[in-house]
């Protein structure tokens, strides 16, 4: 079972701060679905990729629900406020990851697995999309699509093939990141993580 710390952001971003946080809230993947992304980018590794690929580290793997952006340190304490209210009505889902292909279409430089959406995990989206405007921020206007990414590259992936899969995941949590610039590429920090502890609909 994957552990998540309940913490106060406050214990992790210190009281002061008054530096912009390059922030997104997403889910984490549980064991189960990083051995079933391991064991995909091993299959796909075999079939070659561009040069330029680099895979994204297993830390580093998260379901996108919002991307905040640079994010005033006063707004913490309101973000962490309605993400605890929001885990706390929320009940875990599933996904069904279909497909790892280029994303969001082909010779993009991104590398995806994705998900089929479906209505709790689109709604848990929408609910973050309502907690950005809470703070003065406008959502993206694109079309909602799960995914988790696997590989970047700069020239894009032309390689390999779209490989179907069947997979079903447990998305049970809702993870808010500080994403920090690094030599190698950006580097995903959680802040805070929370249990989704609502009860299923009937």
């Amino acid at each position: 079972m994957q552990i998540f710390k309940t913490n106060k952001i406050t214990d992790v971003i210190p009281s002061g701060n008054d530096q912009p946080l390059r922030l997104f809230i997403g889910i984490a993947p549980d064991r189960a679905t990083q051995r079933f992304l391991d064991a995909t980018c091993e299959h796909l590794e075999r079939q070659g990729l561009p040069r330029s690929s680099r895979w994204v580290s297993s830390a580093n793997r998260h379901l996108t629900l919002a991307f905040l952006g640079e994010t005033n340190a006063e707004h913490l304490h309101t973000i962490e406020h309605c993400l605890r209210q929001i885990a706390s009505v929320a009940p875990p889902c599933h996904g069904e990851i279909v497909s790892t292909h280029p994303f969001p279409k082909i010779r993009a430089k991104l590398l995806a697995a994705e998900l089929l959406p479906n209505p709790q995990l689109t709604e848990l989206q929408q609910q973050c999309c309502t907690l950005m405007r809470a703070i003065g921020k406008q959502p993206e206007r694109k079309t909602f699509r799960p995914h988790f990414t696997l590989a970047r590259s700069r020239s894009g992936f032309t390689l390999p093939q779209p490989l179907a899969t069947a997979f079903t995941c447990r998305l049970d949590n809702l993870t808010l990141y500080h994403s920090l610039l690094a030599p190698g590429g950006s580097q995903y920090r959680p802040l805070l993580s929370l249990h989704l502890e609502g009860q299923p609909q009937e």
